[in-house]
């Protein structure tokens, strides 16, 4: 079995599913939303690579780490000989049955790290593909692979010698109005009695790459009020543009980059989700959460590394 739906994994599943996904099926069976989606396996990616294995050690024989032109180079051969693979029929017939008992138009296809390492600066160095239709999300499964060998990843590899195998997560496209991040320990003050949110208008990358001054939110767990606030001028969001099928990043009117991005009481409702998640897992965690049609999706969690390092 190369699939699982999110709602068939759990946290003991790390090695096979890779951690996004073992913790977002964990949030599952808390009934946390979490957008509907299934994780293909790491030995999904071992049976793939089977007959592209000679060629692509060819292609990393003698690497230079130090040389970004020959990185980049050698990535964009590996890529080719993957994008040319087909995928083995079983893995493929499981990936679209999987596919055909989901509704969504658009979907997220997310690499994730089978280790339960921290890991987080590894995670970071993988493709996540936004907006994907359906008939495109097996290519972008072997796109996902791909970034496992891209200059980023093949160096932080090396370097570390931490190897974890990427299983590859897709989910149904949340389609936010807005999106951020929240800690529940300050991640100035470290204090461990109050949340911080920080959100933006638009797809979460506004907050998450530090595209925007992002409003920020601060709420004593104690209390479940918003004690403190600060409205930031946001001068652009990131928008799917659905006739051009491609993200775009826009600029504002005046009105709503001063406006508050979330309501006090959707910043109470994401802090009401944080401290819950936080007790599934007995550890400080930092969510990346969407709101869509008024609703609260958390997207991923991490463990806060600064304290923990096992989520």
């Amino acid at each position: 079995m190369y699939t699982y739906n999110l709602d068939e994994v759990s946290a003991n599943m790390v090695s096979y599913v890779g951690r996004k996904a073992a913790y977002l099926g964990d949030l599952y069976h808390y009934n946390i939303n979490v957008p509907e989606g299934f994780v293909i396996t790491k030995s999904a990616f071992q049976e793939f690579l089977n007959k592209i294995k000679g060629k692509i050690n060819n292609e990393l024989r003698n690497v230079d780490l130090n040389d970004l032109n020959d990185l980049n180079e050698r990535f964009q051969r590996i890529k080719e000989i993957i994008e040319k693979e087909e995928i083995p029929e079983e893995i493929e017939n499981e990936i679209k049955i999987k596919l055909h008992g989901l509704s969504s138009e658009f979907f997220a296809v997310r690499p994730t790290v089978t280790s339960s390492l921290s890991g987080h600066t590894f995670a970071g160095e993988m493709e996540t593909y936004l907006y994907i239709s359906k008939e495109d999300v097996p290519h972008f499964i072997k796109m996902a692979w791909s970034s496992y060998f891209n200059p980023r990843s093949l160096s932080y590899r090396i370097s570390t010698g931490e190897d974890p195998l990427p299983a590859v997560i897709v989910q149904e496209m949340i389609n936010p109005r807005s999106a951020g991040t929240a800690f529940t320990l300050h991640p100035v003050t470290k204090d461990p009695k109050m949340i911080v949110i920080e959100s933006s208008w638009g797809l979460g990358e506004a907050v998450t790459k530090g595209v925007v001054t992002p409003d920020r939110f601060i709420i004593p767990k104690y209390q479940r009020v918003v004690t403190e606030k600060f409205i930031s001028d946001k001068i652009v969001k990131f928008v799917f543009d659905e006739n051009e099928r491609l993200i775009r990043k826009i600029e504002m009117d005046e009105e709503e980059r001063k406006s508050p991005s979330i309501t006090d009481d959707e910043a109470v409702k994401i802090a009401n989700t944080a401290i819950k998640i936080e007790e599934i897992f007995s550890k400080p965690v930092n969510i990346e959460w969407a709101i869509s049609d008024n609703r609260i999706y958390v997207l991923e969690v991490r463990g806060i590394n600064t304290v923990i390092e096992g989520v």
